[in-house]
């Protein structure tokens, strides 16, 4: 093993062993941005000496065990199991790695490790569903994911938390978790891979398009997005929206845009790769976020970082990642017509698209990976001198 860092005269400095608990991995073949925020932020930390063991959900066909870049992940279960097989078997986990700090990922159910672990806790979130999850979900999924929230305030209350905006750390404040028991670090940005193209090369010899980027789920709003570009594409002839994510929602977009008149003008990509994901930020007019809720919101700084401003949701999350403005254009959730107003400034005043443009590109430059892991590095380290 690794020796453990110190500090001046020989104090230990932070955990040698980390254990996570989160739900999928960053391969998951559902992985979203809580894993990608997980894995970019663990992976470093594996660089300066911490051992990192992540106990995830299986899939079909998935190797149980396998090392991806230096994190040990272990996959066991599936969604059904997976919740409960961490209950059971956390303390033996941490007794066989030898973990002397566990982070527990908070997505949608809670695994209680801080009344489970013999060793400090760090819980990491993203986002509260609270009641939003009844406009996702049916009613009895939607109302077992509320009540596993408001386990917060009977079991996590002298826990610490990392979340990645302002919005949800006032969020937790409001379920009763003191501030000073929330750290916000956001998420970064791998800025060798998200930059502009070069100007020139940007939209030349393309059809203009307006993007929307993420995984088609009701809570993000793609329905909006579609009943705004119908408002829309009248105005400006030639015009194309690009819809591209995959997701269990798909066949109800495309039908309501069939519906709309609009199946013509706009274009179902799926799942894109990474490389065409960076073609489609940096030829896009801008982007579209419309969800109802995030923890932040990743593609509209990868947006940002490729020199595009995003028309986005007035929502939590979002109202922390777009500065209202400045580096983009914040409107109502779910009304329509203000989406399509906003749409319609940035397509008709090209300085005003410019100019949110420039000050996006500089808001991006914030945001690295390598600054959200030393945040939490340091995070870990507070927690793990405290608990010596």
């Amino acid at each position: 093993m690794i020796p453990e860092e110190t500090a001046p005269h020989g104090a230990p400095r932070g955990p040698r062993c980390v254990l996570i608990l989160n739900w999928r991995d960053r391969l998951h073949p559902r992985a979203g941005g809580a894993e990608v925020h997980l894995h970019e932020i663990y992976s470093r930390l594996v660089r300066t000496g911490t051992r990192v063991v992540l106990f995830s959900c299986a899939w079909p066909g998935c190797p149980e065990d396998e090392v991806v870049d230096g994190i040990e992940v272990h996959r066991l279960g599936s969604d059904a199991t997976y919740e409960l097989l961490c209950m059971k078997n956390l303390r033996r986990w941490i007794r066989e790695t030898g973990a002397d700090m566990v982070v527990e990922d908070f997505n949608k159910l809670p695994y209680f490790a801080p009344v489970l672990s013999t060793v400090p806790v760090l819980v990491q979130m993203h986002h509260l569903w609270r009641g939003s999850i009844f406009r996702e979900a049916s009613f009895p999924v939607a109302f077992a994911v509320w009540a596993a929230e408001q386990t917060i305030r009977l079991f996590y209350r002298k826990a610490e938390f990392c979340v990645v905006s302002a919005s949800t750390a006032g969020e937790l404040a409001g379920m009763g978790i003191p501030r000073d028991r929330i750290a916000v670090v956001h998420n970064g940005l791998d800025h060798g891979f998200y930059s502009p193209a070069e100007p020139e090369a940007a939209r030349a010899g393309a059809a203009p398009f307006v993007l929307w980027l993420g995984r088609l789920q009701r809570y993000k709003g793609v329905l909006d997005a579609l009943e705004s570009f119908a408002l829309v594409r009248g105005r400006f002839p030639g015009l194309r929206l690009k819809v591209a994510g995959s997701g269990p929602f798909r066949p109800e977009a495309e039908k309501r845009a069939r519906a709309l008149g609009i199946g013509g003008d706009v274009d179902f990509l799926g799942f894109v790769p990474q490389e065409e994901k960076l073609a489609l930020l940096r030829g896009a007019e801008f982007v579209l976020q419309t969800s109802r809720k995030e923890g932040w919101g990743l593609t509209v700084v990868e947006a940002n970082a490729c020199g595009r401003t995003v028309v986005a949701a007035d929502s939590p999350g979002l109202r922390d990642s777009v500065r209202d403005g400045e580096t983009g254009l914040l409107y109502e959730p779910g009304n329509v017509e203000a989406l399509a107003a906003a749409q319609e400034r940035l397509l008709s005043d090209p300085g005003l698209r410019k100019r949110l443009e420039e000050a996006a590109l500089l808001w991006a430059e914030r945001f690295t990976w390598e600054g959200a892991a030393d945040a939490t590095r340091e995070i870990l380290e507070r927690i793990a001198g405290g608990a010596r």
